[in-house]
C-alpha cells in the first residue's frame, strides 16, 4: 500500500469477538517525513480518565499506531480521547522506553468530541508524527511496517480492533510479526 499526501482511508476490524457497536476509520497520509493520522471513532461508551503523558491511555477510549522503520525496534503511539498520549519504543513488549520530552515535541495531536450521549459517542483524533525527527526513518520515500488499533481496556465492554489481523488467541497489540508493509511516497 502506498501512502502519500492525498491520504488513504481504511476501516479497522474487530478482534477477539469484541467491538460490537464500535466503528473506526483511519485515514493515513504522508508528506516529507510527516505521517498524518485521522481516526474517526464511533463507540457506545466514551472514557477519558487519563490526563498525563505516558499514562495508561489504553484503559480509556484509545487509538494507537505501532510503527517499525529502520532496525528491529518499533514505536508505539497511543492516544486517549482525553488528549493524553503515550509514546515509547523498543524491540518488544518488555523493556519499552518512553520518548523523552524533546522527542515528544515531534508528535502533535488534537481530539474533537463530535457527539457524546447515552446511545453513541463519536470523536476524532488528528495526529502528526515527524518520523525523521523521531528517528523512525532516515528519509523518504521508504517502506515502514505498521499496524493501527482501537482499544478500551477499562470500558464496561472492553474492545479491540486493528487495521491488520493479529492471529493470537488473546488481545496483544505488541506483535510486530503482524505489522504490514506500507510505502511512504
Amino acid at each position: 500500500m502506498d501512502i502519500g499526501k492525498e491520504g488513504h482511508s481504511l476501516a479497522l476490524k474487530r478482534l477477539w469477538n469484541t467491538g460490537d457497536g464500535v466503528d473506526v476509520v483511519l485515514t493515513l497520509g504522508h508528506e516529507d517525513g510527516i505521517l498524518t493520522l485521522v481516526y474517526e471513532v464511533a463507540e457506545l461508551e466514551l472514557r477519558r480518565m487519563v490526563t498525563h503523558a505516558n499514562g495508561p491511555v489504553w484503559t480509556d477510549s484509545c487509538v494507537e499506531l505501532f510503527i517499525q522503520g529502520r532496525g528491529e525496534e518499533y514505536s508505539n503511539f497511543e492516544f486517549s480521547a482525553s488528549g493524553a498520549f503515550l509514546a515509547a519504543h523498543g524491540r518488544g513488549r518488555a523493556g519499552r522506553v518512553f520518548y523523552d520530552e524533546e522527542a515528544r515535541r515531534h508528535v502533535h495531536d488534537s481530539v474533537t468530541i463530535l457527539e457524546n450521549n447515552n446511545h453513541l459517542s463519536r470523536w476524532r483524533l488528528e495526529a502528526r508524527l515527524d518520523l525523521i525527527a523521531l528517528k523512525i526513518i532516515d528519509s523518504v520515500p521508504c517502506t515502514v511496517r505498521l499496524n493501527a488499533y482501537k482499544c478500551g481496556d477499562g470500558l464496561r465492554k472492553p474492545h479491540f480492533l486493528s487495521l491488520f489481523p493479529i492471529d493470537v488467541p488473546e488481545p496483544d497489540f505488541h506483535r510486530p510479526e503482524f505489522f504490514q508493509s506500507v510505502n511512504l511516497v
